[in-house]
């Protein structure tokens, strides 16, 4: 493969799984708490490695002052995803999706229109392959894998689920659907917290760190123990005391695992190890 060949497979690959979380978030607002992290995680170290890498090597000062410039547009643009989420404000996310999505596949089409092009003229293809592999080298280091931020935005993707489905009590059909994705949206998060976070983290742990990680496990007894029934089981006239006292239970629960445990792990566990747990959650929590 060429350089301009190489860049757009990665472009590819990076753009395809940032377009099917733009999509579910343009349908359901609630999804953003995936593309957020993700963005967050992949798009932002792109941007950074290729400032360093490419852009410094391109003659053409104004152009690459746009491109950064542009860079600086998409992290706004998610940046006012994320705010508009923090403060529930939903029905403005798609607009802000699809600004997102354009100002992206924009910038990127210019990345291998127009520089690629323009550095396959003025350097050799060696020296220009020898720079896109150190910028997927820079790209790699500069990914915190900030399972902080994931796991964070999941309960929060949660909990608008959940708060619908406190809303919807009094319309059972309407109901029993948003209990049956609440319920599988969370259990599908403490499956992942159990089998893979915590597992990882026990392999890092020190003496005494493995105490929150139990008392977060016998809270996730609790509260697989509250949704234990399905959709269908579910009694109508004991679906609002149960719908309280879920919403009480997490909100204790989420608050000690983002200020205690995720900060506890994201500096105990080694980037790599981090990373791993990252790409496996991340598809899991996809899923649901």
């Amino acid at each position: 493969m060429t350089p301009s060949e190489k860049l757009h497979a990665h472009h590819e690959k990076l753009i395809g799984t940032i377009r099917n979380l733009a999509d579910r978030a343009a349908a359901d607002p609630a999804e953003s708490s995936l593309l957020v992290p993700y963005c967050s995680e992949y798009l932002v170290a792109h941007a950074e490695a290729e400032e360093v890498t490419l852009y410094k090597v391109d003659e053409d000062i104004e152009f690459v002052k746009n491109m950064i410039h542009e860079h600086r547009e998409i992290k706004h643009s998610l940046e006012l995803i994320s705010n508009a989420y923090e403060k529930g404000e939903t029905p403005v996310i798609p607009s802000m999706v699809r600004n997102f999505m354009a100002l992206l596949e924009k910038h990127f089409r210019e990345e291998e229109e127009t520089l690629m092009p323009r550095l396959s003229r003025t350097i050799s293809q060696e020296n220009l392959e020898t720079l896109i592999v150190e910028a997927h080298q820079i790209e790699a280091e500069k990914k915190k894998a900030d399972l902080w931020n994931l796991f964070e935005f999941d309960h929060k993707r949660i909990d608008i689920c959940v708060d619908r489905l406190r809303r919807s009590v009094g319309e059972m059909e309407s109901a029993r659907k948003l209990y049956s994705v609440s319920r599988a949206r969370l259990l599908k998060h403490i499956e992942l917290e159990e089998t893979v976070l915590f597992a990882a983290f026990g392999e890092h742990a020190e003496a005494g760190q493995m105490g929150p990680v139990q008392v977060m496990i016998a809270e996730h007894r609790e509260i697989t123990s509250l949704i234990g029934a399905s959709s269908d089981s579910v009694d109508e006239k004991a679906l609002p005391s149960l719908v309280d006292t879920l919403i009480g239970k997490l909100a204790v629960h989420n608050k000690k695992e983002e200020l205690i445990l995720y900060p506890l792990i994201n500096r105990s566990m080694p980037r790599g190890e981090r990373e791993k747990v990252f790409k496996v959650c991340f598809g899991g929590f996809a899923s649901v």
